[in-house]
């Protein structure tokens, strides 16, 4: 059951991985409150997703919950009850394949706050139900990091910075260390492959692959030789092999990195992206379960031109 969380996919249409709604198992089918959370520092906006564990063909909502968090300055951002489709969207693939009724709720910190979620802080989650159940989970936040070679965005309304890139070049993308972070997740979007990769590749308009460095000193991935990885068992290999070697000339990309924390890395899951093993570690605690996490992303753009030409940036 594959659910892409838009508050991971964000506005740069780039998810920092596919994620599912948690599969929580308990005895005798006990009902229990699912939380995922992840705070993002690029967004001025945060959101939280709430739903039941799953029962039989249906997995409930959680409506007319108090949900806030709490920094280490003491300040309270509540989070407002808003349509399910802010939170998520469900593969098509899942609405055919599987009969899960998903009725998740999906609540969102009011834009007015501002970037709040800031790199190296502490922030903590309240959820109550209208049940008198409490939940509660606890991030500490990566601190700042830079992308040395290319200018970047650290918030995703700052205006676009770009460069041209030479076409296939193997490329290494080098940053420097983001202390607290569990790993760096890089997914790489490419867009225009249908354009010109050869026809019997039957190249898609947009790809999407996934990079991963699996340790806070981890700091350089090749592009885009080591994106991919755990996208090699759904993908055409014919595929993959082409852009082993670099990108083609014509083609964008847009490369996110994203410093995690140790709640994220142990909770998100997704097809086969299992970080941190096929286990789930809940960071949720009290009458809840689930994930509350936090992300610092930075973002990059490329335009891929002829090989053999320099790196020009704007």
């Amino acid at each position: 059951m594959r659910i892409v969380h838009r508050w991971i996919v964000a506005a740069v249409a780039l998810a920092c991985t596919g994620c599912t709604i948690a599969d929580v198992t308990e005895a005798g089918g006990d009902d229990v409150l699912i939380v995922e959370g992840v705070l993002r520092s690029d967004r001025p906006d945060q959101r939280i997703l709430l739903h039941r564990s799953v029962r039989g063909a249906l997995s409930p909502g959680e409506p007319d919950a108090q949900v806030f968090v709490t920094g280490n300055a003491g300040a309270r951002h509540d989070f407002e009850m808003v349509p399910t489709s802010q939170c998520l969207s469900v593969d098509p693939l899942y609405a055919t394949a599987d009969s899960v009724d998903i009725q998740a709720t999906c609540y969102r910190s009011a834009s007015a706050d501002g970037y709040w979620v800031l790199p190296d802080s502490v922030y903590d989650l309240t959820v109550i139900t209208t049940g008198g159940e409490t939940a509660r989970g606890r991030t500490h936040v990566p601190t700042p990091f830079a992308i040395l070679q290319f200018p970047y965005r650290s918030r995703l309304r700052d205006g676009p910075r770009e460069c041209t890139i030479p076409g296939g070049e193997a490329l290494p993308v080098v940053w420097t260390e983001s202390r607290g972070a569990y790993g760096y997740l890089a997914p790489l979007l490419i867009t225009g492959l249908d354009r010109v990769a050869p026809d019997s590749l039957r190249a898609p308009a947009e790809l999407e692959l996934t990079g991963l460095a699996i340790s806070s000193g981890d700091t350089t991935l090749v592009l885009p030789g080591d994106f991919g990885v755990f996208d090699r068992f759904s993908l055409d290999q014919r595929l993959l092999r082409y852009l082993q070697t670099g990108l083609p000339p014509g083609v964008r990309a847009e490369i996110v990195i994203a410093a995690a924390d140790r709640n994220y890395i142990n909770g998100a899951r997704g097809g086969s992206f299992n970080p941190s093993g096929q286990v789930r570690i809940s960071s949720v605690v009290g009458d809840g379960r689930g994930v509350f996490g936090s992300l610092v992303p930075l973002t990059v753009a490329f335009n891929v031109g002829q090989p053999g030409r320099p790196i020009i940036c704007n």
